[in-house]
C-alpha cells in the first residue's frame, strides 16, 4: 500500500478536477500527481530513500501537500515544523528527526542554519522558493524537481512510517508523534465517512499544515474524497468569511477561537455564507454561548469531533445522521475505532458515568519517534492509548467531554505543554521556579498564565520576562499574564499544586482586568 495512491486514483479517474487552490494558483489532481512525482525524483537524487525524514519549516503552501505526496511515494517521512518554533524547539526537532533534507522558507533560513551548525547536523537544505537564492546559493524546490520524472508510489507495508508531527504534551518539549501509511490512509477514509465529505465539496483549510488538524483531518480527507481544497497561508476571520462567499465554500472546520473571531465580524456586518453545507468544530473546549450564536447565524450545526494526534478519528458528529444528537456531544464512535471508559481502578464504567477514555484503532500512531519510554507511558502493550480525558457515554452511544486529567493547555486550538514553558521561564537567570496553568478564556478557549519566583526574591518585571520568553519559545506559548509570587502553591507532598495555582492565577488575572476596567 501507499498513502499517495489516494491522490493517484483521482488523478487517473478525474484528473481535471481541481485539487488545490491557493490565491491565483490552481492545481488539478493530475497536476498534483505529476508534481509530486517530479519532486519525489528530485528528493531521490538528494539521497532520500525509505525511512528518511524530509522536514519542512515554512508557512502553509501548496508545496506542503506536494512534498507530503512525494515523501509518501518514496517511503520517506514527512516532518513539518511550525514556523513559530524558536531555536530551542527547532534544535530539539532536528536532533530528534535527524532529517536528510530540510525545506525552508527564505525568512527562516538564517535560524535554520544557525541551529544546524550548533548541533553539528548535516541535512541538505532546500529553499521553498527561489526568493533569497541570490544571498544563499542554496537550491530551491523548483530547481530540485526533475522535469518529466516518473516515480510511481512504492508498495509499502501498512506500518511504514509516513509522518512525524511535533505536538506539545505534558513533557518539557514537543512530542514527535510518528504515524504510518496505514494509519494516515485509514484516518482519511474514515473521516470522509464520519463527516460526510463528497467530491463536490470545496473545503477551506486555514489551519497550519504543521499540525494534523489542517494537514491530515482536513487536507488528506479532502484529497482522499476528491474535493477541492481552498488553502490559506494563515487564518484571518475577515478573509475567511470573504473566501466562504467568493470561493463558494461548502465545508469549513475551525477551533472554538476561530469561530469566536468570525462571530465578532458577523456581528458587525452582513456576510454571505449561503454556500456552506457542513461545519466542523474541534481542537479546544466548547463555549456553548458562542456555538449557539454561530449556529444561528450560519444555519448549520457545528459538528464536533474528538481525537488525539496519536489516534484519529475516534468520535464524530455526522452533519446529516447526527443533526438531532444531544447538544454538546462529541459524537458517536467512528466505525473501526474502539473506546473504553475506565474508572481509577481500571474498570469499565456504566453509561452516564465518567471515565478516562482509552483508544485503539487502525488510525493510531506507531509511537513517539525515537522515544520508546515515552511511548510505553502513553500506549499499552496491546495498543490502547491513554487519552487523559474523562468522557461520559449515554444510552444512544453519544459521548460528552467531562474534564481533562492531563495538564495540557489548549489555547486557540494549539496544544501547549506547561512543563515546556516552566522550563523556559526557569532558564532566565533571575527566575527560581515557575508553574504554568490554563484558565478559561471566552475567545481562545484557555489563556496561559504563569506564576514564578525569583532567586532571593528579587523583583523581576513581567515584561522583561515576557521579552525573554519570546526569544526562546513560540509566541503562541508565551503566557498572557506572568505574576511574580513569594512562593508557588504546593500540596502535602511538596509537589506543585496546580489546582491551587489555577485559582490563584484567576484571582490575580481578575484583579488586573478589574483594575484596567476601573481606569
Amino acid at each position: 500500500m501507499n498513502h499517495a495512491n489516494l491522490v493517484a486514483v483521482h488523478a487517473e479517474e478525474r484528473g481535471q478536477a481541481v485539487a488545490i487552490k491557493m490565491g491565483p494558483r490552481i492545481l488539478t489532481y493530475r497536476e498534483l500527481d505529476r508534481q509530486s512525482q517530479t519532486v519525489a525524483c528530485g528528493l531521490a537524487e538528494l539521497g532520500v530513500g525509505i525511512g528518511d525524514r524530509v522536514m519542512m519549516f515554512a508557512e502553509n503552501s501548496v508545496e506542503h501537500l506536494i512534498v507530503y505526496q512525494a515523501a509518501a511515494r518514496l517511503g520517506a517521512v514527512f516532518t513539518p515544523i511550525h514556523t513559530a518554533f524558536k531555536a530551542r524547539e527547532l534544535r530539539y526537532a532536528i536532533s530528534n528527526a535527524v532529517p536528510r533534507v530540510v525545506i525552508v522558507d527564505a525568512a527562516l533560513l538564517k535560524l535554520t542554519q544557525a541551529v544546524i551548525s550548533e548541533i553539528g547536523a548535516s541535512p541538505k537544505l532546500v529553499l521553498l522558493s527561489k526568493e533569497g537564492r541570490q544571498v544563499s546559493g542554496i537550491p530551491s524546490l523548483d530547481e530540485l524537481t526533475v522535469a518529466g520524472g516518473i516515480f510511481p508510489p512504492l508498495d509499502l507495508p501498512a506500518p511504514q512510517p509516513l509522518l512525524i508531527s511535533y505536538t506539545s504534551g505534558t513533557t518539557s518539549l514537543p512530542k514527535p508523534v510518528e504515524r504510518s501509511h496505514g494509519s494516515e490512509t485509514w484516518s482519511a477514509e474514515h473521516y470522509r465517512q464520519a463527516w460526510g465529505f463528497e467530491p463536490a465539496d470545496r473545503v477551506l483549510v486555514a489551519m497550519s499544515l504543521a499540525w494534523v488538524f489542517g494537514l491530515c483531518t482536513l487536507s488528506q480527507t479532502a484529497l482522499a474524497t476528491g474535493c477541492t481544497i481552498v488553502l490559506e497561508k494563515q487564518f484571518s476571520p475577515t478573509r475567511t468569511l470573504d473566501l466562504i462567499k467568493n470561493e463558494r465554500i461548502t465545508a469549513f472546520a475551525g477551533t472554538m477561537s476561530m469561530y469566536a473571531m468570525m462571530l465578532n465580524i458577523m456581528k458587525e456586518r452582513s456576510v454571505d455564507t449561503g454556500s456552506l453545507r457542513k461545519l466542523f468544530l474541534g481542537g479546544e473546549p466548547r463555549n456553548e454561548t458562542i456555538v449557539a450564536e454561530v449556529e444561528r447565524r450560519l444555519g448549520h450545526r457545528l459538528c464536533e469531533g474528538w481525537a488525539l494526534t496519536e489516534s484519529f478519528p475516534v468520535l464524530a458528529v455526522h452533519p446529516v445522521r447526527d443533526v438531532g444528537g444531544p447538544v454538546g456531544t462529541l459524537g458517536r464512535l467512528v466505525e473501526g475505532a474502539q473506546l473504553r471508559l475506565l474508572d481509577d481502578e481500571g474498570r469499565e464504567v456504566a453509561d452516564g458515568a465518567a471515565g478516562e477514555a482509552l483508544i485503539r484503532s487502525p488510525g493510531s500512531f506507531l509511537g513517539y519517534h525515537d522515544q520508546p519510554e515515552l511511548t510505553s507511558e502513553r500506549m499499552t502493550a496491546d495498543g490502547w492509548i491513554r487519552s487523559g480525558d474523562l468522557l461520559r457515554r449515554d444510552a444512544e452511544g453519544y459521548y460528552t467531554f467531562v474534564t481533562r486529567r492531563s495538564e495540557l493547555i489548549i489555547r486557540g486550538g494549539a496544544n501547549i505543554s506547561p512543563a515546556e514553558i516552566e522550563s523556559a521561564i526557569c532558564a532566565h537567570p533571575s527566575a527560581a521556579d515557575a508553574v504554568v496553568v490554563g484558565v478559561p478564556d471566552q475567545v481562545k478557549g484557555e489563556s496561559v498564565i504563569g506564576l514564578f519566583t525569583t532567586r532571593g526574591g528579587e523583583p523581576l518585571e513581567s515584561e522583561l520576562l515576557r521579552d525573554f520568553l519570546v526569544q526562546h519559545i513560540a509566541e503562541y506559548k508565551v503566557p498572557s499574564f506572568l505574576f511574580q509570587v513569594a512562593e508557588l502553591p504546593s500540596g502535602n507532598t511538596s509537589k506543585k499544586n496546580r489546582v491551587a495555582a489555577r485559582v490563584l492565577a484567576q484571582e490575580l488575572m481578575s484583579s488586573i482586568l478589574e483594575g484596567r476596567g476601573s481606569g
